[in-house]
């Protein structure tokens, strides 16, 4: 779940990098929110359908979900970097 969440947030970048800034916020940030939706609706299922510990699901996604957030800021950073140099 978690490496599906970091590779979509790639998607995102990706197809926004050579758009102007507003159009690349919107896919950044509406990408998010798609995201952040889709994992409510799957921790949902995981907590309701297949009875796992709330505790520890969410535990194990708050770190991830750190991680993941770190390493999308970096491609960020990275990206605008290069946008920057051209």
């Amino acid at each position: 779940m978690s490496l599906l969440y970091i590779l979509l947030g790639y998607v995102a970048v990706e197809l926004g990098y050579k758009k102007k800034n507003t159009t690349f916020l919107k896919i950044v940030l509406g990408g998010m929110v798609a995201r952040l939706f889709l994992m409510t609706g799957v921790v949902l299922v995981l907590l309701t359908v297949y009875q796992y510990d709330a505790f520890s699901l969410m535990l194990s996604l708050l770190v991830y979900y750190a991680i993941n957030l770190a390493l999308e800021i970096y491609l960020l950073q990275k990206k605008v970097s290069l946008k920057n140099q051209s």
